[in-house]
């Protein structure tokens, strides 16, 4: 199986990098090793510890180390059902949080990533996981059009790549990831 490459990040000032670097700790303390997500994982799921991590190991490098565990595991779970009927899942959860990584401020990116976790959280008793998917847009969807409300710096990146996936979505099996935003 293939890597995904690293994360792209646009250049900014020494004084930005500092900035950021302060607020991301502001907003995400928190164990985030990934043995911690390891375990975490197990405790969410409920399976194996190898076939628990195989879910999300292409994903989990862009969380491990800057995202706490306990909301970085319901998030790259809720990511992975969000994006799975796109053509290439895989890129598509990839490109989903590298742009909330790091095109959304901290706070901005705390407030998508907690919409995520908690979308997976009230999803968990859906029958089927279309149920599941429809659940965790609808709640993507809440936050994505306050965060576009109160223009917050960098929610077009987001809004772009998500309007993709609807096309992509669309194109493949008529579901869509951002419709009516």
């Amino acid at each position: 199986m293939s890597t995904m490459p690293g994360l792209l990040r646009r250049a900014r000032s020494e004084f930005e990098r500092q900035r950021r670097a302060t607020e991301w700790l502001r907003w995400f303390s928190g164990d985030s090793t990934e043995s911690t997500y390891r375990r975490e994982l197990v405790r969410v799921t409920g399976l194996e510890p190898e076939l628990a991590w195989e879910l999300v190991r292409d994903l989990a490098p862009l969380l491990v180390g800057r995202v706490p565990a306990t909301l970085g595991v319901p998030v790259l779970l809720a990511t992975s059902v969000l994006v799975a009927d796109l053509p290439k899942p895989t890129e598509a959860s990839w490109a989903l949080l590298a742009a909330t990584l790091e095109e959304l401020e901290p706070a901005h990116a705390r407030t998508v990533l907690e919409s995520l976790a908690l979308a997976w959280q009230r999803s968990y008793g859906a029958f089927t996981s279309e149920e599941r998917q429809r659940s965790i847009r609808a709640e993507l969807q809440r936050t994505i059009r306050r965060l576009v409300a109160s223009d917050a710096p960098g929610i077009d990146a987001l809004t772009a790549l998500l309007t993709a996936f609807e096309g992509d979505s669309d194109r493949h099996s008529g579901s869509a990831i951002l419709k009516d935003t």
